[in-house]
C-alpha cells in the first residue's frame, strides 16, 4: 500500500460514535478495499478522490449493524419531516410543530434509513432535526433564526428524497 498523500485534497469523517471494534471492521475493510487512509483518534482521512468507495463501505458496516437488530423507518417519516421542515422555517414558535418534531425524533431515534434512501443522507436528515430541536429550546435558550435556516436545509434536502 503507498503512502498517504497530505497534499492531495483529503476527506474527513468523525466517527467518535463507533465503537474501537467497529472502527477496526472498518480498518480492515478499507485494507481489503485497497483504500489508503489515516485515522486521528477518530478521525478518519482518506483521499476525496475515493469519498465514493469509502461511503459505500460505511454504508455497508452501518446496515450491517442494523440488520442485526435495528429497524428502518417508515417511509412516510419523509413526507411528514418535509412538511414540518416547511412549516418551522416559516414560523419556528409554532409549538405544534416544535412537539411533532420531538415525537418524530423520538420515533426514528436508533431507526435505519427509510425505502432507499443512503445512510449518509439519513445520516445527515437525522443530524439536521436534532439541530433544530436544539435551537428550538432543547436546551434553555431558543434561536428561531438558526432554526428557520436549519429548516431550510432539511427541507431542500428532503424534496430531493421525496
Amino acid at each position: 500500500m503507498s503512502e498517504f498523500d497530505l497534499n492531495a485534497p483529503i476527506t474527513e469523517w468523525e466517527l467518535d460514535e463507533w465503537s474501537v471494534d467497529a472502527r477496526a471492521e472498518l480498518t480492515t475493510a478499507l485494507i481489503e478495499a485497497g483504500i489508503i487512509h489515516k485515522w486521528e483518534e477518530t478521525l478518519l482521512l482518506a483521499a476525496s478522490s475515493v469519498e465514493n468507495e469509502v461511503e459505500e463501505i460505511l454504508d455497508d458496516l452501518e446496515n450491517d449493524e442494523q440488520d442485526e437488530g435495528g429497524e428502518s423507518a417508515d417511509s412516510k417519516v419523509l413526507t411528514q419531516l418535509s412538511s414540518l421542515a416547511q412549516r418551522i422555517s416559516q414560523n419556528p414558535s409554532d409549538t405544534n410543530s416544535i412537539q411533532t418534531l420531538e415525537r418524530i425524533l423520538e420515533e426514528i431515534e436508533g431507526a435505519s434509513a427509510p425505502g432507499d434512501l443512503s445512510d449518509s443522507a439519513w445520516r445527515q436528515i437525522k443530524d439536521l432535526a436534532n439541530q433544530i430541536d436544539d435551537a428550538l429550546g432543547a436546551g434553555e435558550q431558543t434561536d428561531e433564526s438558526t432554526a428557520m435556516d436549519l429548516a431550510g436545509r432539511l427541507f431542500a434536502i428532503l424534496r430531493s428524497h421525496i
